[in-house]
């Protein structure tokens, strides 16, 4: 919304003439760079196959700032994204704020097809550290250094894109030198608003409790009335250890807003 600021002046001189004053104006957008915005609703919140609230629902949202340093091939980016956590696979509560920044654009001489993103994730947990180290357990908030590829598959039919993404934690939240892959592909359905995708995310090492795991997610998202919608199914397949009975199969729905 475009703010104005107005100042008003009184004759200074008997019967001089007033002229009009000028009115200051915001800009309309940043000299450098621009902020977004996004807030979504999901009906649980599942990451990485785990649920994070215990089936209950959640709300989301984020701030991003980015700016060009090369157009087309290198944008740079921060941003934080929050919510609420409560129970679910891990014994997490109240919130959970995430912190990240990184480089991103398209490939130099491929940048019709190829497109990169590198960055760091900070997780942090408000009040759980302290919890934790009280009772002499391991810390939940940690680092994710990240490094993800896109395709964009040409073809005569529709849009379709192929990911493949690889986060690193020295510590993560349950393990020690964790690292996790992830392989998607999305689909716009020809002549319909709909986009089909799936995903495939596992994890390179043993975490702690025996929850090396392959996660699945496939999904069906549109947009209408200016609000993005989404319904997804997740599952968990090699979930072992002390959560070996856990409810894997969860259907996920979500609205959400970007501005």
């Amino acid at each position: 919304m475009l703010k104005k600021l107005i100042a008003v002046t009184a004759l200074s001189v008997p019967f001089a003439i007033a002229s009009p004053v000028k009115s200051f104006e915001f800009p309309d957008k940043l000299p450098y760079g621009e902020i977004s915005a996004n807030v979504a609703y999901y009906s649980q919140y599942v990451w990485r196959g785990e649920r994070q609230n215990d089936g209950q629902s959640a709300v989301q949202g984020g701030l991003d700032y980015g700016v060009t340093l090369l157009d087309t091939y290198i944008d740079a980016y921060v941003g934080f994204w929050g919510s609420n956590v409560s129970g679910g696979t891990n014994t997490l509560s109240g919130n959970e704020l995430d912190y990240y920044g990184g480089f991103a654009g398209a490939v130099p001489l491929l940048e019709d097809y190829f497109s990169y993103d590198v960055g760091f994730l900070y997780y942090d947990y408000p009040g759980m550290t302290d919890e934790n180290t009280a009772l002499g357990q391991r810390n939940v908030d940690f680092f994710e250094y990240y490094a993800s590829v896109g395709l964009a598959v040409p073809n005569p039919i529709t849009d379709v894109g192929i990911s493949y993404y690889y986060g690193y934690s020295p510590s993560g939240f349950q393990a020690d030198n964790y690292d996790y892959h992830n392989v998607g592909m999305e689909i716009a359905v020809p002549n319909t608003p709909f986009t089909i995708s799936g995903a495939a995310g596992f994890t390179g090492n043993e975490m702690e409790g025996g929850n090396a795991y392959t996660d699945y997610i496939a999904s069906i998202s549109t947009s209408a009335f200016g609000l993005d919608l989404g319904l997804s199914f997740t599952t968990i397949e090699g979930y072992g250890g002390v959560n070996e009975d856990i409810e894997s199969d969860q259907i996920i729905f979500s609205i959400g807003k970007s501005f």
